[in-house]
């Protein structure tokens, strides 16, 4: 029982964090889907080039959360690129420092089943990339740096294998730099362009490089 006026609850604290947090996570997949539209913008007047991106789940624009939704679309990737003789799944992420929590990149950590929500698409992906001519990517851009990686699907499996085995939670962008393909970048009034082109032809001497050997039930 509360006897007096302090000991009362504020009944606005929890809407104050609902709002907040809606405008966090509003915040950032704004930044998500800039990035999403610069790296198409940068590939849809190439020429003998073929750009898909995967349509959105509609929680994505209830916070993620599938509640009430009948169906949902649990996509492998982001978008699918195609340049002879190769086709790229590219799965891309935006983060604002030059170090990422794992769980914002990936989804929440399951104890139980000890994957993060998302793994299951990287494992998709590096399964895939065995077939030969495919490439399958996660491509990290870091705002604050302005700098872009693609790095083999197989090679961040292995990084959140370390991960769990280390007690490692995040992502830096010295191991993108090491461990991946850096995309340049150009700055314009309010959007960036993606030497995508650049990407897809390094790529071509690396498809099937560090996934056949990967494996994991």
């Amino acid at each position: 029982m509360f006897y007096t006026i302090e000991h009362y609850p504020d009944p606005t604290a929890g809407e104050a964090m609902q709002r907040i947090k809606r405008k966090e996570r509003n915040e950032r997949m704004n930044a998500g889907k800039r990035f999403e539209a610069d790296w198409r913008d940068s590939i849809v007047k190439a020429e003998n080039v073929w750009y898909y991106r995967f349509r959105d789940s509609p929680a994505t624009y209830y916070g993620g959360a599938q509640d009430g939704i009948r169906f949902a679309a649990d996509n492998i990737c982001d978008c699918l690129v195609y340049a002879y003789p190769c086709l790229h799944l590219f799965e891309l992420k935006t983060v604002e420092t030059p170090s990422a929590s794992l769980t914002s990149l990936f989804g929440e950590f399951d104890p139980e089943k000890r994957l993060y929500k998302k793994e299951k698409h990287l494992l998709e992906m590096a399964r895939v990339a065995r077939c030969p001519g495919i490439d399958a990517s996660v491509v990290i851009n870091f705002r604050a740096t302005g700098h872009t990686y693609a790095c083999a699907a197989g090679k961040v499996l292995r990084l959140l294998d370390d991960a769990r085995a280390g007690g490692r939670k995040s992502i830096l962008e010295a191991w993108c730099k090491t461990h991946g393909v850096e995309v340049a970048g150009r700055k314009l009034k309010v959007n960036w362009r993606y030497d995508v082109m650049g990407l897809l032809e390094a790529l071509k001497e690396k498809t099937n490089e560090n996934y056949q050997d990967y494996a994991r039930p």
